[in-house]
């Protein structure tokens, strides 16, 4: 039989359900939204398998409608940072206001951007190594960085090649990219979207969050 405690939890871009999943599993009335199909799927076998209900929703994490409030909405995995323009977060934070309690708790982490880490080693080709994969094929990945400082966008270029012998390669080359907010811009991003930014630990331990600190993991309520 499933519990009630704590009240309803909504996971955003909740991928395969690793933290979804065993929420669930202690009894928790949750639900996890992902855009991509693929990683939903595994996520609802994954849940099959274990015996735990989740209700999984299919849909764009700046724009779904569920019709129910959560009293605590939560997304991490850095996915945060995902959202690289400004229409973008205020899409994702609108729907999370929306669908959060009045008293309800709204947590998330994002990377702190630290200027020395993300402007070193910029555009040099770092090697991800070489594998041979279940088919018998030997696979290789290499990636470049860069850290453009007008949009705050860390980008990456994957070039992923596989091959049996040198006359047969496939390449596959896929770019991505991770936005970046500071301390103070982010409060402003939140206060702006209806949230207060009740706390900012720099990392999962809840220590206070310094300048070196790797994460900026924040605690958000609605704002009054």
């Amino acid at each position: 039989m499933r519990s009630n405690r704590g009240g309803t939890i909504l996971d955003v871009a909740c991928g395969t359900g690793r933290f979804t999943i065993p929420l669930a599993e202690r009894g928790f009335d949750i639900t996890g939204v992902d855009i991509t199909p693929e990683m939903l799927g595994a996520a609802e076998q994954k849940a099959e398998h274990l015996g735990v209900h989740v209700n999984w929703v299919h849909a764009d994490a700046r724009q779904f409608e569920l019709g129910r409030k959560f009293r605590f909405i939560f997304t991490t995995g850095n996915s945060f940072q995902h959202f690289l323009d400004r229409e973008s977060v205020d899409g994702l934070l609108s729907t999370i206001h929306r669908h959060l309690d009045q008293d309800g708790v709204f947590a998330f982490e994002t990377r702190n951007p630290i200027l020395s880490r993300l402007t070193a080693d910029s555009n040099i080709e770092n090697d991800g190594g070489t594998w041979v994969d279940k088919d018998g094929y030997f696979c290789s990945s290499m990636y470049r960085r860069s850290y453009e400082h007008k949009t705050q966008l860390e980008h990456y270029v994957f070039t992923d090649r596989r091959w049996k012998d040198e006359s047969d390669v496939s390449e596959t080359v896929q770019p991505f990219a991770l936005r970046y907010f500071f301390p103070q811009e982010l409060e402003s991003v939140l206060y702006y979207n209806g949230f207060e930014l009740e706390e900012m630990y720099g990392n999962f331990e809840l220590s206070s969050f310094q300048a070196s600190s790797p994460l900026m993991v924040c605690v958000c309520r609605k704002r009054l």
